[in-house]
């Protein structure tokens, strides 16, 4: 990708599935390595693709480069979802963002940002008001780009091994 190159970000399609699972290899080696004991660096399955493109709760969307906009170079899963029926809780739909990585040679070019619009007009037609996101502790690099965005924390995850 030249750097004045811009991605298209479209609906991920059957045939990414080469180019996303490297970009999930990636992603995944790096929560391996922030918390090896709950991550392992793994082969994903491609049938794990299809439910993923199927699910009518989701979308899935690359941002693709060349011909046709057939190369993805970043990949962004988002779920809606509603909180539980808890009369403590306040109803809201929320877009939950799953996944988001970019490929490590197209960082910093603004693939992230555009994944993150597209995915939130999406979950604002769902009738999602916010969304949420969970980052790992060591991971500033994405604590910083979502900071950027105006994402703030909302609550923190405790945990002790025993």
């Amino acid at each position: 990708m030249s750097p004045t190159e811009k991605p298209q970000v479209r609906r991920a399609r059957y045939e990414d599935w080469p180019s996303v699972a490297l970009l999930l290899r990636e992603i995944d080696e790096l929560h391996a390595s922030l918390a090896p004991q709950y991550f392992r660096s793994a082969t994903r399955m491609e049938s794990e693709w299809r439910r993923a493109l199927g699910d009518p709760t989701a979308v899935v969307l690359v941002a693709a480069t060349g011909p046709s906009a057939a190369v993805p170079v970043g990949f962004l899963s988002i779920r809606v979802y509603d909180t539980p029926a808890d009369p403590a809780m306040v109803p809201r739909r929320r877009g939950h963002v799953e996944t988001l990585v970019v490929d490590a040679r197209h960082r910093r070019r603004g693939i992230g940002r555009q994944l993150l619009a597209e995915a939130t007009d999406w979950a604002r037609g769902q009738g999602a008001v916010e969304l949420v996101l969970t980052t790992w502790t060591g991971n500033g690099d994405a604590d910083a780009f979502y900071e950027r965005l105006g994402y703030q924390i909302l609550s923190r995850v405790l945990h002790k091994n025993i």
